[in-house]
């Protein structure tokens, strides 16, 4: 088992995602277009699983962690349609949706915000789900 929670989340959630049929549908590269490094070349539309942020959740009696992940879509069509269809495959995927994280018990899944915005280049689009995933070890 890891210091914290947050390599079994993320693994998880790619899992998770990479299994959506939906979600990969909508990717121009299907289930290899959810990524935690982008290469170069890749092509749009794509969803990188970004930032982590960890939090014990102690009590005298029991453990647990939260864990807050980011995640990314990159889309570069014309307006913020096709970024929001991916976000919305990927709520649909996690939100309040049981699925196994690897020596830890799920306890919640639950999106916390969204944001999209138009990136400086002008052409691409980039929307951000931030998920809070709540687990206890095993």
């Amino acid at each position: 088992m890891s210091i914290d929670s947050t390599w079994d989340v993320q693994s998880a959630v790619f899992t998770k995602l990479t299994a959506d049929s939906v979600l990969t549908s909508l990717l121009a590269d299907g289930a290899n277009g959810i990524l935690d490094h982008v290469p170069s070349g890749t092509n749009a539309p794509y969803v990188v699983l970004g930032e982590t942020r960890s939090e014990p959740m102690d009590t005298s009696a029991t453990s647990g962690y939260e864990v807050v992940l980011t995640i990314h879509t990159y889309s570069r069509e014309l307006g913020m349609g096709e970024a929001r269809q991916i976000m919305s495959a990927i709520y649909n995927s996690l939100h309040r949706v049981s699925f196994a994280v690897s020596n830890q018990n799920l306890i919640l899944c639950r999106l916390l915000d969204t944001e999209t915005r138009l990136e400086a280049d002008g052409q691409t689009r980039h929307g951000i789900q931030r998920f809070l995933i709540v687990t206890e070890p095993v």
